[in-house]
């Protein structure tokens, strides 16, 4: 099989530390990214950062203190290894980088399905799906959401009626673009300006951040309010392919699955397709 070099994204954004949370948080707004490779002081490797790892961390205040120490990939690499080692790490992000420790490119699983429709097309998406999925009323307070979220680790829950029935997603993005900010300081000097669209959109659409510790608000609207309706979906005992292939190209990360007997059977993830890689599926 073919090395990674030849699917990489090139010359990836990457974040230098030491820096602040708020600079961390800046960029992945200005580049509409949810996770880049960070190098240090020399320009070498040292980590992944993404928006959930500020979720998981909103107290913090120094970048470096939430990057994720995850070895890299070389570009020759084969693609099946970096694949195994996406798939049985649960990341979403992995570095490439060359013989100096320097970022040459980065890996996400949108990368590998063309070759998961040429190659494993034919296997079922029943025979891949593996992440929890835990439904979540429509009724559901927003606050509750969240919570469950920040609990559970869980960022994408199907949503349904008060019969259990299935009608839409939600993801911690839409939570997000609900969230009410107050004062946002990333320190004594730098202020995120309500005035600076980019800067106050994306802080809403990025993470629960707030840098004065616990200082947010999420209204009390039911999660109806949020929900996606009518989302794209697959098809429980259908081939990957076509699953693989609206994940692509809508540019999704998970897609809920239904069949005609059971209605919602779960979630299949990106990082859940990966597991074609293994020894393990049928």
């Amino acid at each position: 099989m073919d090395t990674v070099d030849s699917i990489m994204t090139v010359d990836p954004i990457t974040f230098k530390i030491p820096s602040n949370v708020s600079e961390l948080v800046a960029t992945l707004i200005k580049y509409k990214i949810t996770g880049m490779p960070v190098v240090d002081g020399n320009g070498r490797y040292a980590g992944i950062v993404t928006r959930r790892d500020v979720f998981a961390r909103p107290e913090e205040t120094q970048a470096a203190l939430i990057v994720r120490k995850q070895n890299p990939v070389t570009a020759d690499t084969s693609i099946m290894d970096a694949a195994r080692l996406m798939a049985n790490e649960r990341r979403r992000h992995l570095a490439v980088t060359d013989s100096d420790g320097k970022v040459v490119g980065i890996l996400t699983p949108q990368d590998f399905l063309k070759i998961v429709e040429r190659e494993y097309g034919n296997i079922l998406v029943k025979n891949v799906m593996k992440s929890k999925s835990f439904p979540i009323w429509e009724m559901t307070p927003l606050p509750v959401v969240y919570r469950s979220m920040r609990l559970t680790g869980i960022f994408t829950y199907p949503v349904t009626d008060s019969q259990g029935s299935f009608k839409g997603l939600v993801t911690d993005r839409d939570l997000f673009d609900k969230i009410q900010l107050g004062t946002i300081r990333s320190d004594g000097s730098q202020t995120l300006d309500e005035d600076d669209p980019w800067s106050w959109d994306g802080v809403r659409n990025v993470v629960s951040y707030f840098i004065e510790k616990n200082h947010i608000k999420i209204p009390e609207e039911p999660v109806k309010s949020i929900t996606i309706y009518n989302p794209v979906i697959a098809s429980y005992n259908e081939k990957l392919s076509f699953a693989a292939r609206r994940m692509r190209d809508g540019n999704f990360n998970q897609l809920p699955v239904t069949s005609n007997r059971n209605g919602l059977e779960g979630i299949l993830l990106d990082l859940d397709i990966m597991s074609v890689f293994g020894d393990n599926v049928k």
